[in-house]
């Protein structure tokens, strides 16, 4: 049982988002275990730090997880700075619109000025991201608004 809740909003976004970033993963897995074909974050990131082959190998994928995790932590940061700044009304709505636009622009700006295509392959990715983009929003949300108090 947690004693307080967290005040530093900037501790908070990391940890919540990190958090957040996991449940995200597990939930891709659960959607890819289940058969829906589309590509994951881990495997998305393996691809951004590593070349074809290496970026098929169990390290690379992990070291993938990891960055998307990390990714997932700055996220959480970024929504803690807009909860601070606008404060903690429409928590939900926030979360989710922030969150899908921090991954929208990732995935749809920025990966393609890299030369990285992610999203084009299929359109499961495509629906598959937009709802673990508003998952992700939300379980973030629920968790700034039960442990965290700034």
């Amino acid at each position: 049982m947690i004693k307080g809740k967290i005040k530093d909003f900037y501790v908070a976004g990391l940890v919540i988002g990190a958090i957040g970033g996991i449940i995200h993963n597990l939930l891709l897995l659960v959607l890819i275990t289940a058969g829906l074909r589309t590509s994951t974050y881990w495997k998305d990131m393996a691809k951004v730090f590593f070349n074809p082959p290496e970026e098929f190998t169990v390290y690379a994928q992990i070291f993938g997880l990891i960055a998307s995790i990390a990714m997932a932590g700055v996220n959480g940061v970024l929504i803690a700075v807009l909860l601070k700044i606008t404060g903690r009304d429409y928590l939900y709505l926030k979360s989710i619109s922030a969150s899908s636009a921090v991954g929208f622009i990732v995935f749809m700006v920025l990966y393609p000025a890299m030369g990285l295509d992610f999203l084009q392959h299929s359109i499961n990715t495509n629906y598959v991201a937009l709802f673990t983009f508003i998952f992700y929003g939300a379980v973030v949300a629920f968790m700034f608004d039960r442990f965290t108090d700034f």
